[in-house]
């Protein structure tokens, strides 16, 4: 038995302009990632990623929500990568304003490195219609259809992440396919209702 999603609650409509505005990040592209700042979710695979993607998008920013005993260490990386500019740790954020961040950014990113089902932040960030890219572990397979509803990609290979990441900020109309393909899988088989 899975947990659900409220669709209604956690939908595309929710986007707002106004959170890009207050975080200074209106026009640029956003990956976002919502798992806590632990080991277990290996934060540092997408951290390592960034170098590569900003040689492409140097606009591009990296939200990373959450909390957690390896936040030093992650901030220290960036720091060591000098990215410090493109990233920005939020920190938490009240479930209540969760769909109007991930209506609002391009890309989702789960780096986990195990899962069981699928990971509620996943759930949430594909019912809001964005696009989704996750790693090869616990049951990830069953939920997204690599290259029809979002990306599979091997854990611990920021190489592999940031290539599909810019895959997906180079292709306008795969980004948003896969982002209304995300949202029916949730609805059909992941929705409260």
């Amino acid at each position: 038995i899975y947990f659900g999603i409220d669709t209604k609650k956690f939908h595309p409509e929710r986007k707002s302009d106004d959170l890009k505005l207050k975080l200074g990040i209106k026009n640029r592209p956003v990956i976002i990632s919502l798992r806590n700042l632990e080991s277990i979710y290996d934060l540092t695979s997408l951290i390592k990623a960034v170098p590569l993607i900003i040689k492409q998008f140097p606009q591009a920013v990296f939200l990373i929500v959450g909390r957690g005993p390896e936040e030093q260490k992650l901030k220290n990386l960036t720091k060591k990568l000098k990215i410090e500019k493109n990233i920005h740790f939020i920190g938490f954020i009240p479930n209540d304003e969760l769909p109007i961040y991930l209506a609002s950014v391009d890309v989702y990113v789960s780096t986990s490195l195990s899962d069981a089902g699928i990971a509620a932040s996943t759930a949430e960030a594909m019912a809001c219609g964005i696009s989704v890219i996750i790693t090869d572990s616990g049951e990830n397979k069953k939920w997204i259809e690599n290259g029809k509803n979002g990306f599979i990609v091997s854990t611990k290979n920021p190489e592999q992440l940031s290539q599909k990441i810019v895959k997906l900020l180079k292709d306008d109309k795969k980004r948003k396919l896969f982002g209304i393909e995300g949202r029916k899988t949730i609805v059909q088989h992941n929705d409260y209702y």
